[in-house]
């Protein structure tokens, strides 16, 4: 018998399958698996499948029912729902180490819902839920994802409409992880005070003011490429690490969000024509991104030149007391260097700086002005513990020469640039 071919737990036809059968699964010989304890037996269960495990079943009497007490719950997308509600009713009520549930579209939101009740109620750490669809753009949605889960340490979701004003995760008091990839997100507000890791990566933030993220307990932060307003961070005193990236292909939509279609101004344009910044000056006078970001000893912001929150952030002048190690893309170089410029002048402890120069030549523009050379800022300071920058480029770009003698006049020893010419750069 298959596995494929596994009956539903309960149903009649396993019932059948064990008359007859022996007490080990290797009758007339030694049966060393079947000696194990069924502590071990349990773990080794955990890692399979649901299904497979319960199939394990129809091999002797000792594993009618040891599949009843495997700690973890992994279903997937081709699973009937038959099967999903017979597993967890039948399954002993023993707390979950990990619940894993891979869905269609086709799948129900209250199917959905009463999934994660049940991973709430049996106490679950690891909480995974996922749509797969051949379609992007298809998501589920959830208009409740309230959880209350002492014990929840790590939550995965992906490709969902979480519906909720405010994604308040308060009640899972333990949670350090939580990752969501290709939702949509209505939430004005994320919060959870225990969180450590949030990363979003490919969602959209359908609200049309930001989404205040309150996690005061960050400790690493992945922003990449969603699409929307750019959240606005609130204070991250032990944030550690952050990536930030922003909408590469904002140009390809209906609206261009936070970036500026007349770009080369110090924090946008400031024209009621441009939608970015007047959307940015209607919406108040708050701090975006580096109240949140200021405390990051390891630090990548990779956007277009084009994307003007981070340069209206500026007049904010926070330092980046902590700030060893910078990756920036090429937007630094737009208002007259405003970006490069700001953080040698604001990360008194930074060691390591890269620049990357962008790859293709669509987004390329002259570096400086053509009819005059860079002049050299006054009293300006550079680092005494900047040993290296790197100039990330395509090979045979014209202008690095002309970077590199940009960062001589801003103070930067030649000593401690060099250059890349096989472009590469990998998200982590």
């Amino acid at each position: 018998m298959s596995l494929t071919q596994c009956p539903t737990p309960g149903s009649s036809d396993a019932g059948h399958l064990l008359d007859g059968m022996p007490d080990s699964a290797a009758a007339g010989g030694e049966d060393r698996i079947g000696a194990l304890p069924d502590d071990i037996l349990l773990l080794v269960l955990s890692f399979l499948p649901s299904r497979e495990s319960v199939c394990t079943c129809v091999l002797a009497r000792r594993w009618r029912n040891l599949w009843k007490s495997v700690p973890t719950v992994l279903v997937y997308e081709e699973e009937e729902d038959s099967f999903v509600t017979s597993l967890l009713l039948l399954r002993d009520r023993v707390p979950l180490r990990e619940f894993v549930c891979i869905s269609s579209p086709d799948e129900t939101p209250q199917d959905v819902e009463m999934w994660l009740r049940y991973a709430a109620s049996c106490h679950v750490r690891v909480l995974q839920v996922e749509v797969r669809s051949y379609d992007a753009t298809e998501r589920l949605r959830l208009p409740n994802m309230t959880l209350v889960c002492q014990q929840l340490t790590s939550l995965y979701i992906s490709s969902l409409e979480l519906k909720e004003r405010t994604l308040d995760l308060s009640s899972c008091p333990v949670l350090k992880k939580l990752e969501m990839t290709n939702c949509e997100i209505y939430a004005q507000k994320i919060v959870c005070q225990s969180l450590r890791h949030l990363v979003t990566y490919m969602c959209i933030f359908v609200s049309d003011v930001r989404t205040r993220i309150s996690c005061p307990s960050l400790a690493a932060l992945e922003l990449a490429e969603n699409v929307g307003l750019t959240p606005l961070l609130e204070s991250m005193p032990l944030l550690v690490t952050a990536f930030v990236e922003f909408d590469a292909d904002w140009y390809e939509r209906e609206y261009p969000y936070d970036h500026c279609l007349n770009s080369g101004y110090y924090g946008g344009c400031g024209d009621w024509d441009c939608l970015a910044c007047c959307h940015i000056n209607s919406e108040g006078d708050d701090c975006v991104l580096l109240d949140g970001l200021c405390g990051a000893t390891s630090l990548t912001l990779i956007s277009t030149p084009k994307m003007i929150i981070c340069t209206r952030d500026f007049k904010w002048r926070r330092i980046f007391s902590k700030l060893k190690t910078l990756y920036l893309s090429e937007w630094c170089l737009a208002a007259d260097f405003s970006g490069l410029v700001y953080f040698l002048q604001h990360s008194p402890i930074l060691e390591k700086l890269t620049v990357r120069l962008s790859f293709f030549r669509y987004w390329q523009q002259p570096i400086g002005r053509k009819d005059e050379s860079y002049k050299t800022r006054k009293q300006f300071l550079v680092s005494k513990n900047l040993k290296e920058v790197e100039i990330k480029h395509r090979r045979n770009d014209e202008r690095i020469h002309q970077f590199v003698m940009i960062l001589v006049s801003l103070g930067v020893p030649p000593e401690h640039i060099k250059c890349s010419d096989c472009f590469s750069f990998e998200r982590e």
